[in-house]
């Protein structure tokens, strides 16, 4: 089954049937825990609770039933969205960490310690956005952004789908499993954060090119210009920044016993116990990227800086220092959400499987583009509402999607060339870097494919369409293929194939394009 993408479908899946969904695991955590002969809180707080996705819960506030696409209208609710599910997820995740004292203590009030801080960053980015793109603080473009891909996730993860739920396949990024299971809620939590934070560090990296520019602009009329040629970390800022470095880069091993038979004997009869190891490759990678100022990896640093659910994480990577399996447990979520959000910006890395949050994050952040402004749009004459996407299937084994453009504003040719070129460099390039072949990749185990519609008219006529259709399977050669067969006479689709093949074709992945 197909299902169209947008605002409001999310907002009817999310308080409909998904709700279905969290009412059934609430019921069924309560009994868990009181067969544990523990108090369940009266009041259980998770990011899809009632006050979000109730009957009069926000979402339905944000986006009344009358209504197709959030608003802009709307922009101070979405923030006190943005804020409110940010909360509930670090106290659902507090709740659920056997170390705190809550789930003996119900009474106790759980807090989200360093959000007040995150929410002032927050509010700065809001008034950076403004002058960034030149427009009052009234536009807001990265809390709609955020906001749709935390929905599109949610729907992903538990929408059914032949009686399954996508959420149940989930594992650790690398394919590492976790001492214990990671509780429904807990998942939930995870994904909001991770969805929420993901481009917190979106200014900055603007902020450094801004200065590059600036610099290279003011040289024209003053030889040595004041000009920070970029941001640099010393001292304790640098050292910190490593330790994070370290705490992404980590996996837990099962600690062995020495080779003492009566050591062995008596370890045997402990608690399985684990010690930490740093992976170089990781390490290599996300160091790399920050040395480039990627925003993914300064939202990692701002995000573990700001809150204290993260500066609290149990982490030590000497010989003699060993995490029990609850400590094991929580430095993997903490890892886990902190590692999704570095590696949506790390072009080296790469993902074998579907199933964990960096690859989540990757897909959903790609597929949200319904309602988005760039500054291209504003030349090409598309709309808030000329994109609009359809999911055919998302599983472990499979994703299918398409996306339909509505271009019949758009006049000129060359504009649509410079569009099926910016598809091909930054979408299919960016997939196929993503899940491109290296160690391991022999494992992978999904199909990945992706059909986009361009609705053109051409020369004031009836509407065409060019068809660009690529995927990336686990088994063959990828492929980016394009249709032109609608678009007019031999000539013209000679003209359309020669002016893209000399645009494209010293690109990376050039050999996988086709014409049909």
């Amino acid at each position: 089954m197909s299902y169209e993408i947008n605002d409001r479908t999310l907002v009817n899946e999310l308080c409909v049937e998904i709700k279905q969904s969290v009412d059934e695991n609430q019921k069924r955590l309560k009994k868990e825990i009181e067969d544990q002969n523990k108090v369940f809180p009266e009041i259980f707080v998770h990011p899809l609770d009632d006050t979000i996705i109730g009957t009069d819960g926000i979402l339905k506030r944000v986006l009344p039933d009358n209504e197709k696409t959030l608003s802009y209208s709307k922009a101070d609710e979405l923030d006190s969205l943005w804020h409110m599910l940010l909360e509930k997820s670090i106290k659902c995740l507090r709740y659920f960490d056997n170390r705190e004292p809550f789930q003996d203590s119900p009474n106790k009030a759980i807090i989200a310690y360093g959000i007040d801080k995150l929410e002032d960053y927050h509010r700065k980015y809001t008034e950076f956005e403004g002058l960034m793109y030149g427009a009052s603080s009234y536009y807001r473009d990265h809390v709609f952004h955020a906001i749709r891909v935390w929905m599109l996730g949610v729907f992903v993860l538990l929408k059914k789908r032949d009686g399954e739920q996508f959420i149940d396949k989930i594992a650790l990024d690398g394919g590492a499993k976790s001492p214990r299971e990671i509780d429904y809620f807990e998942c939930i939590s995870m994904w909001t954060v991770i969805a929420l934070c993901h481009d917190l560090g979106y200014p900055l990296e603007k902020a450094e090119q801004i200065l590059e520019k600036t610099r290279k602009m003011m040289k024209e009329f003053i030889p040595n210009p004041s000009v920070w040629n970029n941001f640099s970390y010393s001292g304790t800022q640098d050292n910190i920044n490593e330790y994070i470095l370290k705490f992404i880069s980590t996996k837990m091993k099962e600690k062995l016993p020495e080779n003492n038979r009566a050591e062995e004997k008596a370890n045997s009869a402990k608690e399985t116990t684990y010690i930490g190891r740093i992976q170089p490759k990781y390490y290599l990678k996300y160091a790399k990227s920050l040395e480039h100022f990627q925003h993914g990896i300064i939202s990692t640093i701002i995000v573990y800086k700001m809150l204290l659910y993260f500066l609290e994480s149990d982490f030590n990577l000497n010989d003699d220092y060993v995490y029990r399996k609850e400590d094991a447990q929580q430095f993997y979520i903490r890892r886990e959400i902190l590692r999704a959000m570095a590696a949506h910006t790390c072009p080296d890395a790469y993902d074998i499987h579907v199933t964990t949050f960096p690859s989540l994050l990757f897909i959903c952040d790609e597929m949200q583009e319904w309602g988005r402004k760039t500054w291209s749009e504003l030349y090409t004459g598309l709309s808030e509402d000329s994109i609009t996407l359809s999911i055919e299937k998302f599983s472990k084994e499979e994703i299918s999607v398409i996306e339909t453009i509505d271009m019949s504003n758009v006049e000129d040719s060359e504009i649509v060339i410079q569009n099926i070129c910016r598809i091909f460099e930054r979408q299919y390039s960016l997939y196929k870097t993503t899940f491109r072949d290296g160690q391991d990749t022999a494992k992978r185990d999904f199909d990945l494919k992706k059909v986009m519609d361009l609705k053109l008219k051409m020369n004031g006529s009836e509407t065409r369409q060019i068809k660009i259709e690529y995927g990336l399977p686990k088994a063959e050669h990828s492929f980016f293929k394009i249709h032109l067969d609608e678009i007019g006479d031999c000539a013209t689709q000679t003209k359309y194939k020669e002016k893209i093949n000399n645009q494209i074709s010293k690109q990376l992945y050039s050999e996988d394009i086709s014409f049909c």
